[in-house]
């Protein structure tokens, strides 16, 4: 079965394009579970798996965390299950995960939403080396907006800046060794010209454009998603849109300035248009601290989300620390 990666940032559109692509006759592209970005830095702790004891302990951890997602899917595995998967590897375990998820949907493709793929960008050339990839960027004023509104994630303008500029500095590294195996689209014209995209990204994919796909909102398991977290809050929507340069009005001119400096390079490698004058080194200095100050480690606003998704936060969060402390 053919696998396909998602390359984003966190709040960069990656569940709208993820939702478009699994609205595809041939594609199934679940909520992630986050598995290849979790367990591959830490595989070489579990020793070889071909010792019994090895792979039982990382088939329990892999079954184990799956099950603290967030996101509803079709499938179910059990221990035994995965513990029959041969060869014994990372990679061969998600994909028997995500092909029986892929399966239970009558699809023959997949397409798996990650963040960070730069980190396991080897692994996963060399687990699926026909993989292809979309790279899915978004204004990093937009990005930090939609971050510092967020209720579950840590920071504000500071610290999602300088995600969005790693994100974007690693990824534009690989863009210009595997130019061929990735697609860059811009969440901008994704939601303003959704037909040119999704025909651009079908093209690349190799598949017939549907002009269904833009239909995700009225998919089943989409709308049971949509209510699982507030992060996913627009999944029964359809495109918004005007969702851009919402920053103009929301952001001071001190955070857009901010961002700018942060973000400078690969907003100029991306054809980004600037709203100030980049400030000097010195004019930063006075800047950064006053806004770091005003970050919040937790939202307010945390407290106020559903009991059932903090529950499966909290559960979640708990697996990964454990699993990373191996």
């Amino acid at each position: 079965m053919k696998f396909d990666f998602l390359i984003s940032s966190e709040r960069s559109g990656s569940n709208l394009i993820t939702k478009l692509i699994d609205n595809h006759s041939l594609y199934c592209g679940p909520t992630p579970p986050h598995l290849l970005r979790v367990f591959d830095p830490v595989m070489d702790k579990y020793g070889n798996l071909e010792e019994e004891a090895n792979w039982d302990a990382f088939i329990k951890d892999i079954h184990d965390f799956f099950y603290c997602k967030i996101g509803v899917w079709k499938s179910d595995f059990s221990k035994e299950e995965l513990k029959s998967v041969a060869p014994r590897t990372l990679a061969n375990v998600v994909r028997y995960i995500y092909e029986k998820e892929a399966k239970a949907h009558h699809k023959t493709k997949v397409f798996v939403k990650e963040v960070r793929t730069y980190d396991f960008f080897n692994a996963v050339v060399q687990g699926f080396d026909d993989a292809k990839f979309i790279w899915l960027v978004r204004d990093p004023r937009d990005m930090a907006l939609s971050w510092s509104k967020s209720p579950v994630h840590r920071g504000d303008i500071v610290r999602s800046a300088r995600v969005w500029a790693k994100n974007q500095s690693e990824t534009l590294k690989l863009f210009k060794q595997f130019p061929d195996k990735i697609l860059l689209v811009k969440y901008e014209d994704l939601i303003l010209n959704q037909d040119a995209e999704l025909q651009k990204i079908c093209n690349f994919l190799d598949i017939a454009y549907e002009t269904t796909m833009v239909d995700y909102h009225k998919n089943k398991i989409s709308r049971e998603n949509a209510v699982q977290t507030d992060n996913w809050k627009n999944l029964d929507k359809s495109i918004i849109k005007d969702n851009s340069k919402k920053y103009l009005k929301s952001l001071t001119k001190e955070q857009i300035q901010f961002i700018e400096y942060v973000c400078q390079h690969e907003m100029e490698a991306l054809n980004y248009p600037f709203e100030f004058p980049v400030l000097s080194a010195e004019e930063f200095d006075v800047i950064e601290p006053l806004l770091q100050r005003e970050e919040r480690h937790e939202k307010a606003e945390y407290q106020l989300i559903d009991d059932e998704e903090k529950r499966k936060r909290e559960k979640w969060y708990k697996k990964f620390t454990e699993i990373q402390e191996l």
